[in-house]
């Protein structure tokens, strides 16, 4: 299986699936929660299909591959890829996540704009977070902590440090948020067609990180947007070659 994924990773823009697939994004996972409601639901998933897309935000925060956060959760992630396929994007909250520790537990990080192919369809995958463009302090902040600079400072200090860092950023984030108008935190329309451009031939574009789950469609493509994840409550968008795409909830 090590192999497998090994492969995967270096052919990321050539996955082919045509049977189904499951995708999901913006868990915000808790460390030392029970979480029961996403262990609960990789069991479920199981019996869905082979194929299971993170799209990013699964955890709540990571402030390092070192600092045995999320055990639980990564080790039933391991034994679920010794079986399946899990493929993940960084979202705005885990970007930390090393390919190296992903690939020794079992998945396969890929990048950002991922093209797949979904039977027949051609699909583009990305966390999201880039097609908000109206929200320029947002992503100031993110081309700052995405730099390799950035990173290697903070992954140089203590983890009682990086902890409390990562909190204060969530924090500052939540404070932010309240005061922006709906449409600055929400996708930038000609973002998301200018990203559809450079991207041909692509019909369907699936992204999490607004919480808006919808389905908008276009006159030559259709985005879906994930939902959050609820304490007690999941949602995922699943699609097989039978009967299409269809968003469901999970409890």
């Amino acid at each position: 299986m090590c192999q497998k994924n090994q492969l995967l990773l270096m052919k990321a823009q050539k996955i082919n699936i045509t049977d189904s697939a499951v995708f999901i994004s913006d868990l915000h996972l808790t460390d030392n929660a029970s979480n029961n409601i996403f262990l609960n639901f990789l069991e479920h998933s199981s019996v869905l299909t082979n194929n299971l897309f993170i799209l990013g935000d699964l955890f709540d925060y990571w402030v390092g591959d070192d600092s045995g956060m999320y055990s639980n959760e990564i080790s039933a992630l391991r034994e679920f890829g010794e079986q399946k396929n899990i493929y993940f994007i960084h979202g705005n909250r885990d970007f930390l996540i090393g390919r190296n520790y992903f690939r020794e537990n079992q998945i396969t990080i890929l990048d950002d704009e991922t093209q797949i192919t979904l039977g027949h369809h051609r699909v583009l995958l990305m966390h999201g977070d880039t097609l908000c463009s109206d929200d320029s302090d947002y992503q100031a902040f993110r081309k700052e902590v995405r730099s390799k600079k950035w990173q290697e400072n903070f992954l140089a200090k203590k983890l009682d440090e990086r902890i409390s860092i990562a909190s204060d950023l969530r924090e500052q984030s939540k404070k932010l948020n309240l005061n922006k108008p709906e449409n600055i935190i929400d996708v930038n329309e000609k973002t998301v067609n200018s990203v559809i451009e450079k991207n041909p031939p692509i019909e369907i574009l699936i992204h999490g990180h607004t919480h808006r789950q919808n389905t908008h469609r276009y006159n030559a493509f259709t985005r879906f947007v994930l939902g959050d994840w609820k304490e007690n409550q999941g949602n995922y968008l699943i699609w097989k070659e039978a009967k299409g795409f269809e968003f469901k909830t999970f409890s």
